[in-house]
């Protein structure tokens, strides 16, 4: 080797290195190298990638892939401390040694003493890099082995208990599980139940802030014997705790479920805070409802019950609510104001003449005076939902199976204890897509379930804005006019939506006797055909 080249060294450490490779002995064997009096090299920078399998392509990793990609021309030669820290995989060895064949570099491995400058020592570094793959794998078949161990055990592998749960030590063994925080258990088993009723998040946060109960983090900080911080709960932090793998007790590896021998998720605690079919529903009833086209980008008040659902009959456009200041009598009697609907377009400056303005309790006393009139004693209904789609979730494992199938046709799991690798890990992504295939095509087609309460009862029970989320969930419409067939009234048309389709394939629609499922008041025949025109 030349003296006084240019070097780069190449530092990696992952989760299977053991301290005697740590960042700080390579550094150290490398620069005891680089300063020998035959090279006297100059140490040019360092390529430190942490927590990087040895299994990925130099030229993907964070910082040594930047160095050959971008700043290439600084350095003359590569080196390492030993070969695994370039690379753990033989082929992309060879893509390494090609591309520093072609761009003039040469390739240091100090513990190999490799010299890569003739035929007999690139024929050695390629053979060492394929005993180096061949241990790469042994070490991951025994990882896989000892973690899949301890799941089957249910034992905690490492950090901080997720919300609702807390670290036992099983007594008589040298493992521990997770459990639930019983202190805590009761607000989760609240929150389920009110969710279950149809109660939004942001009520639930406001009631338990009105309450001083703790948040999850809070009540970790007390249980420690520090004081809280006073984090106040918000529906996001309610939303993203039922959203989460955990709430089932699905165990997840960075960001990927995890799956026994028979494609089903491990559930790691004995009681998680919901059954995967209870789960799969509470993330369905926390699904914002869609938003109405067209409908305004501002977000309407509680006190505003049909904000952005009801629309112009004019022009179809949803209303925005407004709430006029009121007035000061000559008696200096303050007289409140009223809340009124209107036509966003029109009052935008859009296209709208008409423009619909109508006192939001007129029409709010009529919306609910009809859904208790017609459907308030009928049995209540829901469409029992599977959760969010999978479809994505679905493409990727196909997907893995694919190339997983693909490396073992080409030999890659010829090795010591990588036939049992492979085939644990094509049963559980053959049956994790079976499972995923299974519920996107019950997604597709969702069964209805008996509540066991009556419509007027859920109605009933609730404040504005959940009465709001209600008719956003069952996708009710609602038209109005400022002028109906008598003037001095406002005309009104509401379609039951999602009701009124769930009727029709229970039968209720002949059974019970109803007039119809679009209601109507004073509504001229014209302005029937204006709606049927603007439903197409």
């Amino acid at each position: 080797m030349q003296p006084n080249l240019r070097y780069l060294a190449c530092l990696r450490l992952s989760a299977d290195s053991d301290g005697s490779r740590s960042i700080e002995w390579q550094r150290g064997v490398i620069r005891h190298h680089v300063s020998s009096p035959h090279l006297s090299g100059v140490l040019v920078g360092e390529a430190e990638d942490t927590d990087v399998s040895g299994s990925m392509s130099p030229f993907k990793r964070p910082k040594l892939g930047h160095w050959l990609m971008k700043r290439a021309d600084e350095f003359d030669v590569i080196i390492a401390a030993k070969m695994d820290r370039l690379t753990r995989r033989s082929m992309h060895f060879n893509e390494l040694l090609e591309w520093a064949q072609e761009n003039g570099k040469c390739i240091v491995c100090v513990e190999e003493g490799f010299d890569l400058g003739t035929p007999q020592g690139k024929m050695m570094a390629r053979m060492t890099a394929v005993f180096a793959e061949a241990e790469w794998d042994i070490i991951q078949a025994r990882i896989l082995n000892g973690v899949q161990t301890r799941l089957e055990n249910r034992s905690w592998l490492t950090g901080a208990p997720p919300t609702g749960y807390k670290i036992v030590q099983v007594e008589g063994e040298r493992r521990k599980v997770i459990a639930r925080d019983e202190s805590f258990w009761e607000y989760i088993e609240e929150i389920k139940t009110r969710v279950r009723e149809k109660q939004s998040t942001h009520r639930i946060a406001r009631d338990f802030n009105k309450r001083e109960i703790l948040t999850w983090s809070d009540h970790l900080r007390v249980l420690k014997g520090d004081e809280p911080k006073g984090i106040q709960w918000q529906a996001t932090i309610i939303n993203k705790m039922i959203r989460s793998n955990w709430f089932a007790g699905i165990y997840t590896y960075k960001g990927e479920v995890v799956l026994n021998d028979n494609g089903d998720p491990y559930i790691m605690p004995e009681e998680p805070h919901a059954t995967m079919d209870e789960w799969l529903e509470l993330v369905d009833l926390i699904a914002p409802a869609p938003k109405p086209e067209g409908a305004p980008e501002t977000r309407n008040g509680a006190a505003s019950l049909l904000g952005g659902i009801a629309r112009c009959g004019h022009c179809n456009t949803p209303v925005t609510s407004l709430k006029s200041s009121g007035h000061e009598r000559k008696d200096g009697t303050k007289v409140p104001g009223h809340r009124y609907y209107r036509c966003a377009n029109k009052f935008k400056g859009g296209n709208c003449k008409e423009g619909l303005y109508v006192r939001a309790a007129a029409l709010d006393a009529w919306i609910d005076q009809e859904i208790l009139g017609s459907i308030g004693q009928w049995d209540m209904y829901e469409r029992a939902g599977k959760g969010p789609s999978q479809a994505k979730e679905l493409q990727d494992a196909k997907a893995r199976l694919e190339n997983l199938e693909g490396d073992y046709l080409a030999g890659k799991y010829d090795g010591e204890g990588q036939g049992e690798s492979y085939w644990r890990m094509h049963k559980g992504l053959s049956g994790k897509i079976a499972l995923l295939a299974k519920q996107e095509e019950e997604r597709a087609d969702p069964a209805l379930k008996a509540t066991g309460k009556k419509y007027g009862e859920q109605w009933t029970a609730k404040d504005q804005e959940d009465r709001r989320e209600f008719l956003r969930a069952y996708g009710v419409k609602v038209w109005a006019w400022g002028k109906g067939t008598d003037e001095k009234e406002p005309g009104m048309i509401m379609d039951l939506g999602d009701i009124q389709a769930m009727a029709q394939e229970l039968g209720l629609e002949k059974k019970e006797r109803a007039a119809g499922l679009v209601l109507s008041r004073n509504v001229q025949e014209k302005l029937w055909k204006a709606l049927a025109l603007a439903k197409r």
